[in-house]
């Protein structure tokens, strides 16, 4: 492409030269170290939370030679756990390095370590191309000690976030600087079209990725001409990567059926919210995203209600969230000519945020801090902007060397309280008695606890959980569900089919409960209040079929065995007794117990 003489509007560093990068080294050297102080605890963790399902109980990624290429016609959870999302150079990263460490927890968070030390070195290359290098050191710095960013590097399958953020900050750093250039060559659209592939494959929000750019390019980038004629020059490269995005479109839609977003997050399904109530849910819960930007003393593995209510509509406590929102848009539109790096750092938090909003697409989850950490790139780079006007306010040189011990000091907290995070998620004991702590009205908290107990056959304690949970939010009908799962797999046939009961009365097209409310009945040897829940379950495929029908003519049998039997005892003029033989009853319950 021709060269013109543009540059970036913001001030971006020269080349290096003898002076300066020995300096811009020990910059880098000092970032990587503080995101090894931050997050290095992380290397004993274990499989948690999620890594349990999708990496250590997915047994599709352990066999890497056998399976690799299915994991791009398959999706990210397993279909057990609703097949949802779709991940597949993810799994295919999961799957290498559980054959390289023979499925050992510590190799996957090494390499999550060794991953954010990478994304943390990006920013403060992306830094240097827009700001003077002691304000990119404090960008980074600040990124690498942000407390907000433990769960995606201490839990396992953040490592997603970690590859996005660094595929996606390499190819706006390249862009930016070869456009500045003027040297925007077929080899850099090449390098940016591979990045860009890559981030898709890794996690759904690195579609974003043009976004950025086309934001970098209207707003760092200086070019006189029209906007249409710098359309055509970049037309190339805006069409490899429209192919790459139809192409990424069109794979997720044969796998999963659908070509964006997760399936609904429970309470929103639960409560029938509409679109419109979504989206005022999260207008609501703005102000938790900038408390988690900017002061993240507080953090939590869960979000939810009835903590964060789920909105019915508009109501006085979405006006906090509302000003700050347009407030936060007016001053990136205020600073597109004062502070373009400024703009442009709030145009990448708000881009990179839309996609795990709920505000466009349903993402599954209310808030998730992991889902944060791409967003947080855009606030470290903005908020660096701001010092040089806050150091013009500092008139004394006490109060600028005070100024600067704050800031170490700051740094020097946020590692430590990164570290400290981390050991939270060392394994699913630690983390889940935690969570009922830090969120105690957050009715999942409570869920999860009681789950992980039953895993570890405490009853009484996973039962304590489930019913301060269901108390805490009576509207979701996975509760009472898995509440009866838990009691039928111990025998406790007649509490488990109040517990379906009830998760039919909150979901009655729930086909698994009405299932479990047949074989239930049928296990007490209630034949004939079975045989009901047991014809709908078959006409709805729910349950094994096989047991359905069993059910039902064993039901049918007893009824005419017991009107066989009353009319023979009218016959002798004695009163009919209603019972099944003996032998036939026991069969039968045996029959229905094994499944």
């Amino acid at each position: 492409m021709a060269r013109r003489d543009r540059s970036l509007l913001a001030h971006h560093a020269v080349q290096p030269d003898a002076v300066t990068r020995p300096r811009q080294l020990l910059y880098g050297g000092s970032v990587l170290v503080l995101a090894v102080l931050a997050s290095g605890l992380g290397v004993r963790n274990g499989f948690t939370y999620d890594d349990r399902f999708v990496i250590e109980g997915n047994t599709a990624l352990h066999l890497l030679r056998a399976n690799w290429w299915r994991f791009f016609g398959s999706s990210y959870w397993p279909p057990s756990m609703g097949g949802d999302g779709y991940r597949p150079i993810a799994l295919l990263l999961y799957s290498i390095q559980w054959v390289v460490g023979g499925g050992s927890a510590w190799v996957f968070h090494t390499v999550n370590i060794a991953v954010y030390g990478a994304v943390c070195l990006s920013v403060f290359w992306l830094g240097l191309q827009l700001l003077p290098e002691r304000l990119a050191w404090l960008a980074a710095a600040l990124f690498a000690v942000h407390p907000l960013h433990v769960e995606a590097v201490a839990n396992i399958v953040g490592q997603a976030e970690l590859w996005v953020a660094l595929a996606t900050v390499c190819a706006v750093r390249l862009y930016v600087a070869r456009r500045a250039a003027a040297r925007f060559s077929a080899r850099d659209i090449l390098v940016i079209a591979a990045l860009y592939a890559f981030a898709c494959g890794v996690k759904e929000n690195g579609f974003v990725l043009p976004v950025l750019l086309a934001a970098s390019e209207l707003i760092l980038v200086r070019d006189p001409r029209p906007l249409w004629s710098r359309f055509i020059e970049l037309r190339p490269f805006a069409l490899t990567l429209g192919l790459i995005a139809v192409g990424y479109l069109w794979a997720r839609n044969v796998v999963l059926g659908r070509m964006g977003g997760f399936e609904l997050y429970v309470p929103f399904d639960a409560l029938h919210t509409t679109g419109v109530q979504r989206i005022v849910t999260m207008v609501g819960l703005v102000p938790q995203w900038v408390r988690l930007f900017l002061w993240p003393a507080h953090l939590s593995a869960e979000y939810g209600p009835p903590q964060y209510p789920i909105a019915s509509g508009p109501e006085i406590g979405q006006v906090p969230g509302l000003i700050l929102m347009v407030g936060i848009l007016s001053l990136g539109a205020a600073l597109r000519r004062r502070s373009p790096v400024a703009c442009f750092g709030i145009a990448w938090m708000t881009l990179t945020l839309l996609p795990v909003s709920n505000l466009l697409v349903p993402t599954g989850v209310l808030i998730a801090e992991r889902t944060l950490f791409l967003p947080s790139i855009g606030v470290v780079l903005a908020l660096a902007t701001a010092v040089p006007y806050l150091e013009s306010k500092l008139t004394t040189p006490v109060i600028r060397v005070a100024a600067l011990v704050a800031v170490q000091c700051l740094v020097l907290a946020g590692a430590v309280r990164s570290a400290a995070r981390t050991t939270v998620w060392r394994d699913n004991d630690t983390l889940f008695a935690r969570e009922v702590v830090d969120a105690p009205l957050v009715y999942r908290t409570h869920y999860m606890l009681g789950g992980w107990e039953f895993t570890k056959d405490q009853l009484r304690a996973g039962e304590s959980e489930f019913l301060i949970a269901m108390k805490l939010f009576p509207a979701d009908p996975f509760i009472p569900y898995n509440l009866a799962y838990e009691y039928k797999k111990r025998g406790l046939f007649a509490p488990a089919v109040v517990m379906y009961q009830r998760a039919l009365d909150i979901a009655p097209d729930f086909r698994d409960a009405t299932a479990g409310v047949a074989v239930c009945l049928a296990s007490q040897g209630k034949f004939a209040d079975a045989r009901s829940p047991a014809l709908r379950a078959l006409g709805q495929g729910a349950g094994d079929a096989k047991v359905m029908r069993t059910i039902i003519e064993i039901a049918a049998a007893q009824r005419r065995a017991a009107s066989a039997e009353a009319a023979l005892d009218r016959q002798k003029g004695s009163p009919a007794s209603g019972k099944v033989p003996g032998l036939v009853q026991k069969t039968a319950q045996r029959q229905v117990r094994r499944t």
